[in-house]
């Protein structure tokens, strides 16, 4: 057998000998074929993306299932679960340009003692990514990871308005009764969105769209607040400090108008 010099050696490619858990390996190829799918999967379409047998998939979709990574719909078939959308938001929370929204969200609401969240849009729609308590609690379930209306809610009118039709005709299909286009004219109008009890009866919310630096909507940010209490006119002081923080956060993360 021919012997190798040392400069063969080093430069020989790296194996990483190190022994994993073969189940674990699976388990994260079947969560990868979810990540690429933007429609729910039945046990047939895992078996066919990953090679294994429905059986061999069923098993592991009922270790995936109870852990929360997957969830099994009305239907039978499978989608991401909470436990997935959580560990997504943790690693987004990471990243500098949510960093940056949340310290602009955040900062928002220590001025004007309104609640505050920020918003991107995920494959489920405008999902709340981290949510601020306003000095005057609003006493409505509000939390990172819930998914808002595109009708009926101040953050889905900036998605609706300012994200791309290709993304939001699905969300918009499933409301037959909305006026689309008359929402849209209106918040690019007013530069926000707005509901005045629409989406709860007693509460107000102005939402106000945060561009990338290639003019593509990568946030919204919103406050909101009981009726009685919360200056919602589009002309108020909270509708100009709102439009002041999101201008100055898309100028952090690049957009130049």
């Amino acid at each position: 057998m021919k012997k190798l010099t040392t400069s063969q050696v080093q430069d020989a490619p790296k194996v990483d000998a190190r022994k994993g858990v073969q189940s674990v390996d699976r388990a994260f190829d079947m969560l990868g074929v979810f990540e690429h799918s933007e429609q729910p999967l039945g046990v047939k379409d895992i078996s066919e993306a990953t090679g294994m047998t429905p059986s061999q998939v069923h098993h592991y979709l009922v270790s995936l299932t109870r852990s929360g990574a997957i969830a099994q719909r009305p239907d039978g078939r499978y989608e991401l679960g909470v436990l997935t959308l959580q560990l997504g938001l943790a690693a987004l929370r990471r990243l500098e340009p949510v960093e940056r929204a949340v310290q602009a969200a955040r900062a928002l609401r220590d001025e004007t003692g309104e609640a505050t969240f920020i918003a991107l849009w995920g494959s489920h729609g405008a999902t709340i990514i981290r949510y601020f308590e306003g000095f005057r609690p609003v006493t409505v379930e509000i939390r990172a990871g819930l998914t808002m209306p595109l009708i009926g809610s101040a953050t889905g009118h900036v998605f609706l308005t300012w994200l791309n039709e290709q993304a939001t005709a699905e969300f918009v299909s499933n409301d037959t009764g909305a006026d689309a286009e008359a929402i849209k004219c209106a918040t690019k109008a007013a530069g926000l969105g707005h509901v005045h009890g629409d989406l709860l009866p007693r509460i107000s919310a102005l939402s106000a769209p945060v561009f990338d630096r290639d003019g593509r909507l990568a946030f919204s940010m919103t406050t909101l607040g009981w009726i009685d209490a919360f200056d919602d006119s589009l002309d108020g002081t909270l509708a100009h400090r709102l439009r002041a923080a999101s201008s100055d956060l898309s100028t952090a993360l690049g957009y130049a108008p």
